[in-house]
C-alpha cells in the first residue's frame, strides 16, 4: 500500500478484528511517517510513542462483496422492497424516545405483553391526534455528509 505522500507501507499481516473476522493489517514505518507535513490528517498512532500508521481492511473478497451490496442500495428496486422496514423502525423509534418502550416496568410476561399493548394504544392515539389536529410532520434529519452535497434531499439512516 502506497500513502498519498508516497510512502510504502513496511508490513502487511493477516489476523482477526475484536469481533473475529478476518482481516489484513497495513503498518508504515515510522521513520516515513514522522517527518510527513501531512500526518494530522492521516490515521492515528496506536500510542504517542509509535509514530508509525497502521491501517486495517477487510480481505479483497468481502470488501468487493460490501461494495456490491451498496451499490445494490441505491436501485430503485431496493429502496422499494426496504420502504416498509423503514416504516417499521419509525414507529419503533417512537415507541422508544416518546414512550419509554425500552424498559419493562413490570415483572412477568403477561405483565410485559400488557404494557406493550397499551403502549401501542396509547403511540396509535397520538398518531390520530396529530392526524386530527393536522400536526405537521418532523422532518428527517439531514447527515452532515449528505448535507455537503449540493443537493443535500437525501436522508441518513
Amino acid at each position: 500500500m502506497t500513502c498519498p505522500n508516497g510512502a510504502t507501507s513496511s508490513r502487511w499481516a493477516e489476523d482477526r478484528c475484536q469481533e473475529g473476522a478476518a482481516v489484513v493489517r497495513a503498518r508504515f514505518p515510522t521513520a516515513a511517517c514522522r517527518p510527513c507535513k501531512t500526518r494530522e490528517q492521516c490515521t492515528r498512532p496506536n500510542n504517542k510513542s509509535d509514530m508509525g500508521r497502521r491501517i486495517t481492511f477487510r480481505p479483497q473478497a468481502e470488501y468487493e462483496v460490501i461494495q456490491r451490496a451498496r451499490t445494490q442500495e441505491e436501485t430503485k428496486e431496493w429502496k422499494e422492497q426496504h420502504a416498509h422496514r423503514a416504516g417499521v423502525e419509525g414507529t419503533i423509534s417512537q415507541g422508544v424516545r416518546a414512550f419509554g418502550l425500552r424498559r419493562c416496568r413490570y415483572h412477568g410476561l403477561a405483565k410485559a405483553r400488557l404494557q406493550h399493548q397499551l403502549t401501542a394504544t396509547a403511540m396509535n392515539f397520538h398518531r390520530l391526534n396529530a392526524w386530527w389536529i393536522n400536526t405537521p410532520r418532523a422532518r428527517t434529519r439531514v447527515c452532515h455528509l449528505a448535507a455537503l452535497r449540493p443537493t443535500a434531499q437525501n436522508s441518513c439512516s
